[in-house]
């Protein structure tokens, strides 16, 4: 009987395939013998925790913050986030109101140069107060909040994460990013 060499090869992959099935069988299964352990059965289980899936997140608090300062830490965010949704929604307001003095059509021609001007405005204050929001988490690393309103500019960072040098470099991104005077930038720490 001759073998062929597609018959050679093909019983070879079934032996690698079959070795691989025996070494996950091997050490996957539930009961390894130890052989350092001399007479002893070491088991081993896996960890599983009810209800929780793989990829899931946990909460973790380390040993050194309390419970009240995560606590606090939640009800920081929960408040950064909710203002700037508050934000977001008035600027949707005006921009809708703005565009539709625009549409109208028996809107005067003065009226509508001043209402695409305010629109074009209130274009750069969102986009003026995304950049600052951004720059300020990147160089300074705390959660903010920038409001621009007719020449001033109002930040507001979580608690705790004001200090000389963070106030100064968050007073220069304001300054470069706006060109506003030093005296209309007021920058506060949220008290919670």
């Amino acid at each position: 009987m001759i073998i062929k060499k597609r018959q050679l090869l093909l019983a070879t992959l079934i032996m690698a395939l079959a070795a691989a099935v025996f070494v996950n069988w091997y050490y996957t299964r539930p009961e390894i013998e130890s052989a350092n352990a001399g007479s002893g059965t070491v088991t081993s289980q896996p960890e599983v925790q009810e209800g929780a899936n793989l990829g899931d997140a946990r909460y973790v608090i380390s040993s050194d913050a309390s419970l009240d300062d995560v606590a606090a830490q939640a009800q920081a965010s929960e408040y950064f986030v909710s203002a700037k949704l508050r934000r977001q929604t008035a600027h949707d307001e005006a921009a809708e109101a703005l565009n539709d003095v625009i549409k109208d059509g028996s809107s005067s021609s003065e009226a509508v140069s001043k209402a695409s001007a305010a629109l074009e405005e209130l274009a750069k204050a969102i986009s003026l107060e995304s950049d600052i929001e951004n720059l300020i988490t990147a160089k300074v690393g705390c959660a903010n909040l920038v409001i621009l309103n007719g020449g001033n500019a109002e930040i507001i960072v979580e608690n705790g994460s004001l200090d000389d040098v963070s106030i100064i470099k968050i007073k220069e991104i304001a300054l470069e990013q706006t060109g506003y005077p030093v005296e209309k930038i007021s920058i506060s720490e949220m008290e919670y």
